[in-house]
């Protein structure tokens, strides 16, 4: 089955946006570990995982309820395609 131009196209940029999604967040994970594991003992190391899981709970908390909405309503607004 052929799919039209248009919906082919919406594939197309929804597979890019999470292609890069993927990247920022393996990005961040290694940094995140490379913190982590920078610390010298292992207290250290478990309450810097505490900290990291904290602030990335919120983060996601606040990406999917907050950012990721307004970007969508500006991009409707525009009307360009999301990205």
């Amino acid at each position: 089955m052929v799919q039209p131009p248009q919906t082919q196209q919406s594939w197309i940029r929804a597979e890019e946006s999470a292609r890069h999604g993927v990247f920022v967040f393996l990005i961040l994970l290694t940094l995140a570990n490379l913190d982590i594991m920078a610390r010298a003992t292992r207290k250290e190391q478990e309450n810097a995982t505490r900290e990291w899981v904290a602030w990335g709970v919120v983060f996601v908390l606040l990406a999917f309820f907050i950012i990721v909405p307004e970007q969508e309503q500006i991009q409707a607004r525009a009307g360009t395609p999301g990205r």
